[in-house]
C-alpha cells in the first residue's frame, strides 16, 4: 500500500485518506525561493491538501526550464508545450488535473520571474479550443509588502488561458530579501536601510524575523476559504 505522500523526483505525491472517497485531482506548482519550504510553497501544499483531494505539488524553482520559445508550429498540433527541459512531463499532467493551484513569490512588485516562465509555456494550449479553458485554478502570492500589482499581472498572464480564477490568497511576511543576504550591516541600497536606516549597521537577524503565514490568522482564514471554493466548484 503507497504511503499517503511520497517524493518522486521534485514532486510531492499526495494521497486522500482511503476514508475519503474523492477521486479528482489537483497539481500545484510554486515558484517560492529555491531550496527550502518557503511561505508559498506551505500556500500552496495546504490549499491542496485541505480540499481532501488527491494532489501533486511541485517546486518550479528545483527545474531547469525556459520560457516560451515562440516555436508554435511544434505546439499548435498536439496542443501542448513541446520544448525538452524538465517542464515537459507536466503539461499533459496540467490538462489532465481537475483543478490547479500556483504559488509565486513577489520580486520588483510582481510576480517573480520563475512563474512568469511557467506561464508563457502554456502557450502551448492557446491553439483551436484551448484545453484548460475554465479549468479551476487558485492563486497564492506571499511578498514582503503589499502585492495589489502582482496579482493584477498573475490574473493578466492568464487571461490569454480562459481558466476560471476562484481566488487568489496574498500574504504580507515582512520579510525582505536583505534578511537572507547576510550583508546587510554594510548595505546602503537595500530594503533593510529603507526600513531601518543607521540602524541597520548592526542589526541582528534573528528567527522572529521570518513571519509565517500559519502564524497569521487571515491569511490562514484566506487558505481555508480557497481550500473550500476548490471543493465547492469540483463537487458541483
Amino acid at each position: 500500500m503507497l504511503p499517503l505522500s511520497y517524493i518522486h523526483g521534485e514532486t510531492l505525491i499526495h494521497f486522500p485518506s482511503p476514508q475519503a472517497d474523492k477521486h479528482m485531482k489537483i497539481i500545484g506548482f510554486s515558484s517560492g525561493a529555491v531550496g527550502k519550504h518557503s511561505n508559498v510553497d506551505r500556500m500552496v501544499q495546504a490549499i491542496m491538501e485541505k480540499s481532501g483531494y488527491e494532489y501533486e505539488f511541485v517546486k518550479l524553482n528545483n527545474l531547469s526550464y525556459n520560457a516560451c520559445k515562440s516555436c508554435v508550429q511544434l505546439c499548435a498540433g498536439p496542443q501542448e508545450c513541446r520544448l525538452r527541459d524538465d517542464l515537459l512531463p507536466y503539461f499533459p499532467k496540467i490538462k489532465e488535473a481537475d483543478a490547479v493551484v500556483l504559488g509565486a513569490g513577489v520580486q520588483m512588485g510582481t510576480v517573480n520571474a520563475a512563474m512568469l516562465a511557467f506561464i508563457s509555456r502554456l502557450w502551448g494550449y492557446r491553439h483551436v479550443t484551448i484545453p484548460i479553458k475554465n479549468k479551476p485554478f487558485v492563486l497564492a502570492l506571499s511578498s514582503g509588502g503589499k502585492a495589489h500589482r502582482a496579482e493584477d499581472t498573475f490574473r493578466t498572464y492568464l487571461r490569454p488561458y480562459e481558466v476560471n480564477i476562484l481566488d487568489v490568497v496574498s500574504y504580507a511576511s515582512a520579510i525582505i530579501p536583505c534578511y537572507k543576504c547576510r550583508r546587510h550591516q554594510e548595505c546602503k541600497i537595500g530594503g533593510a536601510y529603507r526600513i531601518w536606516g543607521e540602524a541597520t549597521c548592526t542589526l541582528e537577524i534573528t528567527p522572529e524575523m521570518f513571519h509565517k503565514w500559519e502564524n497569521h490568522p487571515r491569511t490562514v482564514a484566506r487558505v481555508e476559504s480557497a481550500a473550500d471554493q476548490l471543493i465547492e466548484c469540483l463537487e458541483a
